[in-house]
């Protein structure tokens, strides 16, 4: 059999400003030698510099240099003076030599300073390991603490026992937790962008109503004002949790918002504008909740999805309860068909395995509340109007009260 063991690579050596009279030992020797008149690391690989500075002005004009070589330097240059050895020692050189240092003395040098390197950016990427799993670890807690009311020990020894149980590390299962609650946050916002499409449009059509008395319109007002800064503030948080990723999917949202907002914000407003313009935002949230939902697969974050829609549910509901009322000769199918699609949601969600003692209440405070809200949508037309907004804003409140205990539970959290 030949022996097809690969050759060792051929060390690269960069020199600067020129090549010193040892080079061509070097090179015989077996180093590929390479002339730049400004020291950088190559593009095509690892290397070792070598600075010849003969006399002391080469020299002096290196410790001017404005940042580090980027790659491990020895230097051959006249003696040199404590201050001189401190700076360039912060500018990447490993090892000092005369400049008429002999080419095999040179050579040995070399490999000790390209072992040096290796073994330092080892240890360094060790240090950075311990440093980035204790980060991984600190946020995780965090998390735990904020979610759960618990204090820093407790929600150590949560990550601790379930790295034992789970047979991991415990920076896996830190990293875990922060990724798992970053994707419940960022499913809980683009879910929740969907439910504002539908309530700006449904606070829209009952500042319209005549029969609004003025208090009542400048309660609307505020509740409008806010679920604007609220899409406004979850975009912003958003764009930060998926950073790059989804950009396109976050872009069609940002998009829609915009008209939105622009038919919101109007001087004559126009409902079945803005309605149009909250199906364009309803419909990319509801591409952006479905590329997360994606992400979270079958683990209990999932779930979350499903809580969130809810929400839009209630407020799309509501909405064409409302412009049934408000909005002469507008189409009253959308009520009908609403109501069926939020109760085969609900029993979905109640059929799933959520548990935790803050669910069960929150599931209760939402059973009530969506009596309420029914009752609105059957009373007689001159109550109907503010039964619906009480009913549907109580409902709200509650499956508000629903997602923050599902994101609460340890179920979502720990996966």
């Amino acid at each position: 059999m030949s022996d097809t063991t690969a050759a060792p690579p051929v060390p690269l050596l960069i020199c600067s400003p020129q090549q010193p009279p040892q080079a061509t030992a070097l090179q015989a020797q077996g180093w590929a030698v390479r002339t730049v008149s400004e020291l950088a690391p190559p593009t095509d690989g690892s290397a070792l510099g070598l600075l010849w500075c003969p006399d002391c002005t080469e020299l002096a004009r290196l410790l001017h240099a404005d940042r580090a070589f980027g790659l491990p330097v020895v230097l051959l240059s006249p003696p040199l003076e404590a201050g001189e050895r401190q700076a360039l020692l912060a500018l990447g050189v490993l090892q000092w030599l005369p400049v008429d240092v002999d080419a095999a003395t040179l050579a040995q040098a070399l490999l000790w300073a390209r072992d040096l390197a290796a073994h330092l950016q080892a240890r360094d990427s060790a240090a950075q390991a311990k440093l980035d799993e204790r980060k991984w670890t600190e946020r995780a807690k965090g998390l735990l603490m904020q979610a759960r009311g618990i204090d820093e020990a407790a929600a150590f020894a949560l990550l601790r026992n379930t790295a034992m149980q789970t047979q991991s590390k415990l920076p896996e299962v830190a990293r875990s937790v922060v990724h798992t609650s970053e994707l419940a946050e960022a499913l809980e916002r683009a879910g929740a962008q969907r439910m504002l499409s539908q309530r700006l449009v449904k606070l829209q059509a009952l500042r319209q109503w005549p029969r609004l008395a003025p208090p009542e319109r400048r309660e609307c007002q505020a509740l409008l004002d806010g679920s604007r800064e609220r899409v406004a503030a979850n975009l912003a948080r958003l764009a930060e949790l998926l950073r790059t990723d989804l950009a396109d999917e976050l872009s069609a949202v940002a998009s829609a918002w915009a008209q939105l907002d622009a038919a919101l914000t109007t001087r004559q407003p126009d409902l079945a504008r803005s309605d149009r313009a909250a199906q364009r935002l309803l419909d990319s949230s509801e591409t952006l909740v479905a590329r997360l939902s994606e992400r979270a697969g079958q683990r209990p974050v999932g779930l979350l999805a499903q809580v969130t829609r809810l929400r839009l549910l209630s407020q799309r509901l509501a909405k064409e309860g409302l412009l049934a009322q408000v909005v002469p000769g507008h189409d009253a199918s959308g009520l009908a068909a609403g109501l069926d699609e939020f109760i085969k949601a609900y029993d979905g969600v109640r059929a799933a395995p959520l548990a935790g003692p803050a669910l069960q209440p929150a599931f209760a405070e939402v059973d009530e509340a969506w009596l309420v809200l029914l009752r609105g949508l059957r009373v007689e037309q001159g109550d109907a109007v503010q039964r619906m907004h009480q009913g549907s804003e109580r409902l709200l409140q509650a499956l508000e009260a629903l997602t923050r205990a599902l994101q609460g539970s340890l179920q979502l959290i720990l996966g």
